[in-house]
């Protein structure tokens, strides 16, 4: 009778290794399949999109779409500003320098859905459709 020293053919030894060779090979090419491919190529942020002094509005959640900006030489302080005749939107950047409330009403009527978002501000997903603001001094 033979016994071997590891307790295991010779035969069993080697597909042990093999298989610990292939995985190792297999993760490090994985690996670096990973790193060649690099970061994700980021859309442009909202805020670059977004002119310095305008409220930027995209018909998109996630800021898709053609984006549409109310300058703020064009929009009167503390005064309803409807957005265009069929002009919904579904996410927007607030670039105004000063807080501006988003309406669901389109006559900023309060009884319907409203937030007040700060300067600085994107939302990539409003929780309704905005029709109207009203841009504060303060």
């Amino acid at each position: 009778m033979h016994t071997y020293a590891l307790g295991r053919p010779a035969a069993d030894r080697f597909r042990s290794r093999w298989s610990l060779a292939l995985g190792l090979l297999l993760s490090t090419a994985l690996s670096l399949a990973a790193l060649l491919a690099g970061p994700p190529a980021d859309a442009e942020s909202p805020r670059n999109m977004c002119p310095e002094g305008s409220f930027c509005v995209w018909p998109e959640t996630g800021f898709g779409g053609q984006p549409r900006d109310l300058a703020l030489r064009t929009t009167g302080i503390e005064q309803c500003t409807t957005l265009e005749t069929g002009w919904e939107a579904l996410s927007f950047a607030n670039n105004t320098g000063h807080p501006v409330t988003v309406y669901q009403d389109p006559h900023c009527d309060e009884e319907a859905d409203f937030d007040t978002h700060p300067t600085g501000s994107q939302t990539p997903q409003a929780g309704y459709v905005a029709r109207a603001i009203k841009v504060w001094s303060h």
